[in-house]
C-alpha cells in the first residue's frame, strides 16, 4: 500500500467514526448510523447510509450491520423505508416545505432513494457469515421490494420516481424540461413537493393526474442490484426478477443511437441529457456484453465525456448542460461535479468489462483527490477542487473500492 492510499484509509476510517451517531429515538427505538456531515447533513439518508455500510464493511462489519438495522428500524408496516430518517427530532421548520413528509412529526419521508438495500445487506452478510443477520436482511429487503413493486411499478416492469430527489441526483439537468420553474433549487420546488403531498405521495394518483413521474436507469439498476442481494440471501425468484428489470431497462431506457441509457417520461420519450445515471446499468451482470462495452468504451472511458482528470462527473463534459464548479442560484452540484456515489457503480462495470487497469486508475485518482482536497462533498471534475460539505463521510466508500479491486463485489460475482 502506497503512502497516499494509507493516508486516505486512515482519514476515511477516522471520518466514519467522527460522523457516527447512536442513541434512542423519541419513540424508544435504538439507532446507530453515520451522518453524511455533522453540520450540514445530521439525519440518516437512505443511499448515503448504504454507501456508509459498504465503507464500514471494509473495516468494521459490525458497524455496517448496525447501520443497516437502523434503516430496518425505520421500516413502516407497509414495507417502505423513507429516504430521510429523523431520529433525534422532527424536520426543521425551515426545511419542512422541501421535505417529503406528510406531517412535521413523521419519523421519515414518504419517498425513496436508489434502492440497492439488498446488495449492501448481502455484502455485509457475506463478510459476517451470520445466518440470522442474513435472514433478517432477506425479510426486510423482501418487504421493501414488495412496497416498490406495488406502489411504483407499471406495465413497463420499471420503477418510477415522483420527485427528483428520489434518484439521489436532485438538481440534475435531466429534470429541467419536465419541471421547468418547479425544478430543484428554485422557489417553485416547494410547489412540486406540495403537489406530491396533496396526492399522498402516490405514484398512481400523480400519474393519473398528469403530474411529474420519470423512470430512471440509476433507480432501476439499484432495484435490480437489490434483487441480486436478495437472491444471494436465499430469496426464491429474486434472481429472475433482477434479470427481468435488466431486460426492461434495455427495452425502455436504452438509446441505441447514442449508446447510453436515458431517463424516460411517461409518454415513452427519452430525456436527451447524457447524465451519469445513464452509465449505472453497466454495473448489472445480466446486461448484454455488447451494450456494456459501448457504455464503458464510448462514454465512461472517454476523456471528453466521463473520464476527465477527476472522474466520474455527474454530466458528460460534451453535454450542453455540463457545468463544473458550484452554485446556488442555478444549482450546479449535479450538473458536472464528481460525487462519491458514482464509483461504486462504475467500478463493477469496469471489472465486468475486463478493464482492470482502468479500474485501478479510477481508485488511484480517487485516492489522490481525497488526499489532496480532503473529504469534500463533491469535486470539480476538471481541476479537482473540492466543494460542498467539508467532512462528507460518503467519500469513505473508497474503502470498499480498495477491497473490490482484490475481491470483486456481488454484481461482478453474479
Amino acid at each position: 500500500m502506497n503512502g497516499v492510499r494509507a493516508r486516505v484509509r486512515h482519514a476515511a476510517e477516522s471520518l466514519l467514526r467522527a460522523n457516527w451517531r447512536q442513541g434512542t429515538s423519541r419513540d424508544g427505538r435504538e439507532y446507530a448510523y453515520t451522518c453524511p456531515d455533522g453540520a450540514k447533513y445530521p439525519y440518516q439518508w437512505f443511499w448515503d447510509s448504504l454507501m456508509h455500510v459498504l465503507a464500514w464493511n471494509a473495516v468494521d462489519p459490525g458497524r455496517a450491520a448496525a447501520e443497516l438495522r437502523s434503516l430496518a428500524a425505520a421500516q413502516q408496516s407497509d414495507g417502505l423505508i423513507g429516504h430521510t430518517i429523523f431520529w433525534d427530532g422532527p424536520v426543521r421548520l425551515a426545511r419542512l416545505p422541501f421535505y417529503n413528509v406528510r406531517r412535521r412529526l413523521d419519523r421519515a419521508t414518504a419517498t425513496i432513494q436508489p434502492p440497492f438495500l439488498g446488495w449492501a445487506w448481502a455484502e455485509v452478510s457475506d463478510r459476517l457469515g451470520d445466518d440470522a443477520f442474513r435472514d433478517e436482511g432477506r425479510r426486510v429487503t423482501r418487504d421493501y421490494h414488495r412496497w416498490i413493486e406495488r406502489e411504483r411499478t407499471d406495465d413497463t416492469g420499471l420503477a418510477w420516481v415522483i420527485l427528483p430527489d428520489e434518484t439521489g441526483c436532485d438538481a440534475s439537468p435531466v429534470f429541467d424540461r419536465a419541471l421547468g420553474w418547479r425544478r430543484h433549487g428554485t422557489p417553485g420546488f416547494a410547489a412540486l413537493v406540495a403537489e406530491a403531498r396533496r396526492n399522498d405521495y402516490s405514484f398512481h394518483r400523480i400519474r393519473a393526474g398528469g403530474g411529474f413521474t420519470m423512470a430512471c436507469p440509476l433507480v432501476n439498476t439499484s432495484l435490480a442490484l437489490g434483487y441480486l442481494g436478495l437472491a444471494e440471501m436465499g430469496e426464491p425468484g429474486a434472481r429472475e426478477r433482477a434479470r427481468e428489470i435488466t431486460a426492461s431497462i434495455v427495452t425502455h431506457l436504452w438509446d441505441d443511437r447514442a449508446g447510453i441509457f436515458r431517463l424516460m417520461n411517461p409518454d415513452g420519450s427519452l430525456v436527451p441529457v447524457s447524465a451519469w445515471q445513464g452509465l449505472a446499468p453497466a454495473a448489472l451482470p445480466d446486461l448484454p456484453v455488447s451494450i456494456r462495452d459501448r457504455v464503458v468504451d464510448q462514454w465512461l472511458l472517454r476523456e471528453d465525456r466521463f473520464w476527465p482528470p477527476h472522474p466520474v462527473p455527474s454530466v458528460s463534459l460534451d453535454d450542453p448542460t455540463f457545468m463544473p464548479g458550484d452554485g446556488r442560484i442555478i444549482p450546479k452540484y449535479w450538473r458536472g461535479p464528481s460525487w462519491p456515489f458514482t464509483p461504486p457503480f462504475a467500478l463493477p462495470a469496469l471489472l465486468m468489462a475486463d478493464r482492470h487497469a482502468e479500474a485501478e486508475v479510477l481508485v488511484a485518482r480517487l485516492d489522490e483527490r481525497l488526499d489532496a482536497q480532503g473529504f469534500r462533498e463533491y469535486t470539480d471534475p476538471l481541476d479537482g477542487t473540492g466543494m460542498g460539505a467539508r467532512a462528507f463521510s460518503c467519500q469513505a466508500v473508497v474503502l470498499a473500492l480498495h477491497g473490490w479491486l482484490e475481491s470483486p463485489p456481488l454484481p461482478v460475482g453474479a
